[in-house]
């Protein structure tokens, strides 16, 4: 019996604030569209033109989170690396979740209580 495979993006994190990328949260498309990241973090991906602007327009104008981890599942292991260092450059952190007690700094982990509110969403 064979069982569809369900692809997964992986966890961006900002400003104590996470989310998956390909989420239709209102408050990741402020994030990431409304502030221009996206298309910072894009241009400076190796991707090709076409998958750049596909991915855009799936979490920004069609917010088709279905469509985003399709696309984001075909992409090659260097492909998909490759965009998440693009996200680390502009200030975002990878499958690491922020919390009210620990925030990692340049120096490790701090605890960082009164810097993070409660909530930020997953």
């Amino acid at each position: 019996m064979l069982l569809p495979a369900c692809t997964q993006t992986f966890l961006i994190s900002k400003d104590c604030r996470n989310y998956f990328f390909g989420s239709d949260e209102k408050e990741l498309r402020t994030m990431l569209c409304d502030s221009g990241d996206l298309r910072r973090i894009l241009d400076d991906a190796q991707l090709p033109p076409e998958t750049k602007d596909s991915l855009y327009g799936y979490q920004c104008t069609e917010r088709s989170g279905d469509k985003v981890r399709e696309l984001y599942g075909a992409l090659s292991l260097e492909q998909k690396r490759d965009l998440k260092y693009s996200f680390q450059k502009h200030g975002y952190d990878i499958n690491y979740r922020p919390t009210r007690s620990r925030m990692r700094d340049p120096f490790g982990y701090q605890d960082y209580t009164d810097l993070c509110p409660p909530g930020g969403g997953y």
